[in-house]
């Protein structure tokens, strides 16, 4: 995978190299799929703790990374006002975690969706050994039926890769069933100055997402959940040291205690891309250029 699409990034104009690039279904598929298409066993060293949950957890002093990831968790739980026997599904599950937690814990019946084959075997050896009622998917969100199944769906940044994010939020309008929760956790521009991706450390980890980068400002993803018939419940706000911490005390310092065992899972030039791509994320942190929310809605019939 990576090494069939590495000539198409290398050879993309320049203007194609910035934020809300609009490819043809095929090409967004496959360029959906590169970040996350390589052996699981990166990811999941990367990650850490128990459930490898690919974005910011949630800290107390004294935590471990599995008691972060469950923190952070527990407040999606909360916000989907999730209970035993409701159906939900994660959109863009990784490697099981998540979905299987909430499956494990609150009794709840999921499905995640991927468009990453690799992460399949693992998400589903994971659902086994908890005993979980979670089943998984390859398939792209604009594949999905629509018919109203879920009373919850959710994504932890993962919206960031979708340009038609108000198609996203139409299509979830209609799997959810009535009063159904959507719940998602994503980084927002504080600015929309910042959208402009010139610079060459922005550029880098565009790159990384195969340049399907769309990060957006908080209130335009409260627009288009307005303009789709979602009810606001609720925008609950995480602090970005939570970020940093998550990446700098977890992330990095596992690339760096694992390195010899990264490198032969993937390639040196994957290792040196990826820990630029976060130490270029934590520059972004600290600029002030994002914060970090959860936005809860309801469907509105």
């Amino acid at each position: 995978m990576r090494e069939h699409l590495d000539p198409v990034l290398e050879s993309t104009p320049t203007d194609g190299r910035k934020l809300y690039q609009t490819y043809d279904f095929d090409e967004e598929t496959v360029r959906l799929a590169y970040h996350y298409e390589v052996d699981p066993e990166f990811f999941i060293t990367i990650t850490g703790g128990e459930w490898n949950t690919y974005s910011s957890c949630i800290w107390e002093d004294g935590f471990t990374m599995t008691q972060a990831q469950e923190k952070k968790l527990d407040k999606y739980a909360e916000l989907m006002r999730l209970k035993p026997g409701d159906r939900i599904m994660d959109v863009g599950c990784g490697w099981g975690g998540p979905l299987v937690y909430f499956c494990h814990k609150y009794g709840a019946i999921g499905h995640g969706i991927t468009v990453s084959p690799m992460a399949i075997p693992v998400a589903e050896a994971r659902a086994e050994k908890y005993g979980a009622d979670a089943t998984f998917e390859v398939i792209h969100w604009q594949n999905l039926p629509e018919v109203e199944t879920y009373q919850a769906i959710f994504t932890d940044e993962v919206i960031v890769h979708f340009e038609d994010l108000g198609g996203f939020f139409a299509k979830c309008h209609s799997m959810l069933t009535p009063g159904g929760m959507m719940v998602n956790k994503e980084l927002h521009f504080t600015h929309s100055s910042h959208k402009d991706w010139a610079d060459s450390l922005s550029q880098h980890i565009n790159k990384v997402y195969a340049f399907t980068g769309n990060y957006r400002t908080l209130s335009e993803e409260l627009r288009l959940l307005d303009e789709n018939n979602f009810r606001i419940k609720n925008v609950y706000e995480i602090a970005m040291d939570h970020y940093r911490k998550t990446i700098d005390d977890g992330w990095l310092k596992n690339m760096r205690d694992h390195k010899e065992r990264l490198l032969e899972v993937t390639t040196a030039e994957h290792y040196d891309d990826f820990r630029k791509y976060l130490k270029c994320s934590l520059f972004g942190f600290r600029k002030g250029a994002f914060g970090m929310h959860i936005i809860a809605s309801e469907k509105m019939s």
